[in-house]
């Protein structure tokens, strides 16, 4: 169900004051860099200063004192559902270097920092999120990588490609050839 940009600040909001910090790595990231005022997806959330795994209880608490209801994701990870004044729901899922999850620290630490409705997100580059879509792989990562190609061969979408070069080299030679051929797949060559 969509939810508003509104919706989605406070609840980020709501989580920090109550100290779980995160970094989003969803597709919420180019939604926002479109300027888009409505979300359908989940909030994808690297968590930062706590283990989703290891701290369950202290998510449960979390919970409680903001208004939301627990549940898993596909990951086994924390999901949470964010009920807002406004009545929309904010479905928020917490991440971390897990199994055959990973995200370079490089990328987490270099996270841009932005203001949505007064509110500090911070997000991974766009340039990140494509290595990551690129090297998940999954039917649905790569039909979304040539959504995201479109947007950038229309101008709708600025990336430095330089960045994902560069960016590249976070992972494995394997990773690497991986990473690239898919990209390539998707009418993005780098």
């Amino acid at each position: 169900m969509p939810y508003g940009i509104r919706c989605f600040a406070e609840v980020i909001g709501r989580l920090r004051e109550v100290g779980l910090e995160g970094v989003v790595i969803g597709s919420t990231i180019y939604a926002l860099r479109l300027g888009l005022k409505e979300f359908e997806d989940d909030v994808d959330l690297f968590a930062t200063n706590f283990s989703p795994i290891s701290d369950e209880d202290m998510v449960y608490d979390v919970a409680e004192r903001v208004g939301c209801q627990v549940g898993s994701s596909e990951w086994g990870t924390p999901r949470l559902e964010c009920f807002v004044r406004s009545g929309c729901v904010v479905p928020v899922e917490f991440h971390e270097n897990i199994y055959d999850f990973y995200i370079p620290p490089e990328m987490i630490e270099g996270a841009e920092a932005l203001v949505v409705e007064g509110v500090e997100v911070k997000v991974i580059r766009v340039e990140d999120y494509i290595l990551l879509k690129a090297r998940a792989g999954r039917d649905q990562d790569l039909e979304d990588l040539g959504y995201i190609s479109d947007l950038i061969r229309t101008g709708e979408l600025k990336i430095d490609f330089e960045l994902i070069k560069n960016r590249l080299n976070l992972f494995d030679e394997d990773d690497r050839k991986l990473i690239t051929r898919r990209l390539t797949s998707v009418n993005m060559k780098i």
